[in-house]
């Protein structure tokens, strides 16, 4: 019923964002503060002492890279720049906060995707003031400064929640069951953050006057890597880690990106990748769910046989 639900906000966030895109463009300083507010409802509820590096979680944050840099470099080689900067923002998003939860679902290692998550956030904010002034063409920033600038919004809305977390979780160890209490506030936050990020894209959208035809190269970006992240993870972790590297490569924080993409630096065009990612890997995850809900049906019958 949950999923379900997240579903249906999902669809309702991007349309009134949509319809109020005039007023709620305007929020946009609320996003740093409801990503990070995301990120430490998940942080907080971590059990640190269940997580065990893996060889694979190497290369899953290796093929993170490899994926947003490839398509960026092989995009900007062809003469598209803006469509290489979509595509970055599409592949190098780390691994969703709610990755743990779908992995649950399917019956997987929760504290392999979990770790996996961490992971891929910490490389994400480390490498990201690096890489995104060479992606981005902003020419009123050098490097040193766009480099700067980033930096201190990647501290702001990933590097403030884990050490928050970690204090409190020091000072009051009991904190850590407010993870599944806050869970409703979260995916109201979730909402609340596609909403604004939705109507400032639109708002940008609309005033630069964008034909379909010049949005269809972002989205066909964004399915082919979404897809090729499920199946890719899935060759990559099978048999034993199949589903959770499927997860780990396929389901991104494109929350995250969305929130760099509707930068004033970044191109608005470049926003359709990340926003057309989000509707693909929540229906890849709603077919592997049903799959899933269908394989324990049958389990469940073949045991009462």
């Amino acid at each position: 019923m949950r999923r379900h639900l997240r579903s249906v906000c999902l669809v309702l966030a991007f349309l009134v964002g949509g319809f109020f895109h005039e007023t709620l463009s305007g929020w946009s300083a609320w996003l740093p503060i409801g990503i990070a507010l995301m990120l430490s409802i998940s942080f907080i509820g971590i059990d640190v002492s269940k997580l065990r590096p893996h060889r694979l979680h190497l290369i899953i944050v290796f093929a993170i890279e490899v994926v947003g840099l490839g398509s960026f470099a092989l995009a900007r080689l062809a003469g598209y720049p803006v469509l290489a900067e979509s595509l970055y923002y599409c592949g190098c998003a780390p691994v969703a906060a709610a990755a743990p939860v779908i992995v649950h679902l399917l019956r997987g290692k929760v504290e392999f995707i979990t770790m996996a998550m961490l992971i891929s956030h910490a490389v994400f904010a480390v490498l990201t003031p690096f890489i995104l002034p060479l992606v981005v063409h902003e020419p009123q920033l050098g490097y040193a400064e766009f480099m700067l600038l980033v930096a201190k919004q990647m501290a702001s809305i990933l590097a403030a929640p884990a050490l928050i977390s970690v204090a409190l979780r020091v000072l009051y160890p009991p904190c850590k069951a407010w993870a599944a209490k806050l869970g409703d506030v979260s995916l109201g936050v979730w909402i609340l953050n596609l909403t604004i990020i939705s109507a400032g894209g639109i708002h940008r959208l609309i005033m630069l006057h964008v034909s379909p035809m010049e949005m269809l190269p972002m989205a066909l970006g964004a399915v082919l890597i979404c897809v090729f992240g499920f199946l890719a993870g899935y060759r990559l972790g099978y048999p034993e880690y199949k589903r959770e590297c499927s997860q780990a490569l396929g389901q991104k924080n494109t929350v995250l990106t969305l929130y760099i993409a509707s930068q004033p630096y970044a191109s608005p065009l470049a926003y359709l990748g990340p926003v057309c990612y989000v509707f693909c890997h929540n229906v890849a995850n709603a077919v592997q769910l049903s799959l899933a809900e269908r394989e324990r049906r049958r389990e469940e019958e073949a045991r009462k046989a």
